[in-house]
């Protein structure tokens, strides 16, 4: 994110800002996905120049693997954009590579004209990963649950606005320079802080600091042993709170927590498998079900364990990874139900049971719990993102939006940001915009190479917009990811409306999907 300013290219009409990344023309910006924008922005650096296709991949998905059909695709996205149906602009060269062979101009760097986020109206943070002093690295997970409860604990204080942990995470291992932070987040205050664990001992420091100034607010250290971990971690949150609304006293920081587990081997599963929980992907959800299968072995009754773990199973059923989805979607809807019976009106377990009765296609009940959620918690990013999907579903078009916008505001770098943009691209689909939904299955495509759980909705998406030799192309790709998959795991997998769900049926048939 620290990313220095970059030139604007101006080349046949149009100008390209390597900072804002944005593509322009006389009428105004140009929509391009972020890998085709990599692309165009590498031959443009290279004008003049064959590039062979193997240094394209290697320059544009250096971190993935991917076939030439991806840098097809992408060079077709560039000519459209540009309007380049002679290939003068981006010639190919066969067999060989690309060549952007026109006359560029470089201008000054581009002064970064994104606007930061507003503050909001009430006091404002972001509780940064906590150093790991640790001997041992593996230690830091311990420092991450450390974040976690801290972050969880203070979000569920109405009187303040506190970023997502997930997006809090995006900054792990960065110099920190904190009036970036402040203005990249929409905060006024940073919390930052270091855990020490060895032997059975802990210690926590903790720094409140403003922002834009960097004036330290707070700082207090404090130490005991591992038995009295969440006890540390309570007194950080009352720190900051005290700091920050010093109205707020001990007994609303209580009704704030959540039920702790039995004891700390229990917890120390759970935190590990947080990141495999959040990851969306077929692997780290079979680990994260292992993981959390083990918690619950020594706290069954441990709230947040039970809640995860019946995330997880809902994955499974509506991301098509699951050979018996009712068996998951059954798993889910009393996993959550039962963390919701033993936590009473905890956001998160609210949130989760929504999302449940979401995936058990009950949208009226839904609705209620994940409301319910909001109002108790409105710092949860992963509360309004379900209230937004559950209003995708039922075609709530504005609702959708107001929900998937709160929810970005909350996590801008959250691992899940981008299904807010996926109910966008659903609700384009409902309402018949076929091609805008494709436009934007396919950008997000691009950005999560590994969510190939989307071609199930892009596909029929490309089909209704015509689209049908793109569509023949995903679908090779989907019969590699998913070979078992069929008409009748689709439409059980999705809690869409049957008319939604006969659409999708009707185009992947056309491609030759089997029943």
């Amino acid at each position: 994110m620290n990313v220095e300013p970059q030139p604007i290219y101006s080349f046949a009409g149009f100008s390209l800002d390597t900072r804002a990344g944005v593509l322009r023309d006389g009428s105004g910006e140009i929509a391009l996905r972020p890998k085709s924008l990599d692309l165009l922005i590498f031959l443009i650096r290279n004008a003049g120049r064959l590039v062979p296709k193997d240094e394209l991949l290697h320059a544009v998905w250096s971190d993935v693997i991917v076939t030439e059909d991806s840098l097809t695709q992408c060079i077709s996205d560039i000519r459209r954009a540009l309007g380049d149906k002679a290939q003068t602009l981006i010639r190919t060269m066969p067999r060989r590579g690309y060549m952007f062979p026109g006359e560029v101009l470089e201008g000054p760097p581009a002064v970064d004209a994104r606007p930061s986020p507003q503050l909001p109206d009430k006091p404002s943070l972001v509780v940064l990963p906590f150093e790991n002093l640790s001997s041992d690295p593996e230690q830091s997970y311990f420092a991450d649950g450390t974040v976690e409860e801290i972050t969880a604990a203070l979000a569920r204080i109405r009187g303040l606005f506190v970023i997502s942990r997930n997006s809090a995470f995006a900054y792990r291992g960065q110099a920190l320079d904190l009036p970036r932070i402040g203005r990249e987040l929409g905060v006024r205050y940073v919390l930052e802080g270091s855990v020490r664990r060895h032997l059975d001992q802990i210690r926590i420091s903790a720094r409140l600091v403003e922002a834009e100034t960097g004036s330290l607010i707070w700082a207090e250290g404090f130490k005991g042993d591992i038995a009295d971990a969440f006890a540390l971690q309570d007194n950080v949150t009352a720190g900051v709170a005290g700091a920050i609304l010093p109205s707020i006293q001990m007994a609303e920081i209580e009704r704030a927590r959540r039920k702790r587990p039995g004891d700390l081997q229990t917890y120390d599963l759970v935190m590990r498998s947080l990141p495999h929980v959040w990851a969306l992907g077929r692997q780290d959800n079979a680990i994260a079900i292992e993981t959390l299968e083990k918690a619950l072995l020594g706290d069954p009754d441990y709230p947040l364990a039970l809640s995860l773990l019946s995330w997880c199973h809902a994955q499974r059923k509506i991301y098509s990874w699951s050979t018996s989805p009712e068996a998951d979607r059954r798993r889910a809807l009393w996993l959550a139900e039962r963390s919701a019976e033993l936590n009473g009106d905890d956001p998160f377990s609210l949130a989760v049971l929504g999302a449940a009765h979401t995936v058990s296609g009950n949208f009226v009940t839904a609705g209620a719990l994940l409301e319910k959620a909001c109002s108790i918690d409105p710092n949860s990013a992963f509360a309004w993102n379900r209230s937004g999907w559950v209003a995708a579903y039922r075609d709530e078009v504005e609702r959708a939006a107001e929900c998937f916008e709160r929810s970005l505001r909350l996590g801008p770098f959250d691992p899940m940001v981008y299904t807010c943009h996926l109910g966008l691209a659903v609700v384009h689909f409902s309402a018949r915009r076929p091609g805008q939904a494709a436009d934007l299955y396919l950008r997000i495509l691009a950005e999560h190479p590994n969510a190939l759980w989307i071609l199930r909705t892009l596909m029929p998406a490309l089909v209704e917009a015509g689209r049908l030799d793109e569509a023949r192309q995903q679908m090779v790709r989907c019969q590699r990811e998913y070979p078992e998959l069929t008409l009748r795991a689709v439409r059980d997998s999705m809690p869409f409306r049957a008319e939604i769900l006969d659409r999708h049926e009707n185009a992947l048939r056309s491609l030759g999907m089997p029943e």
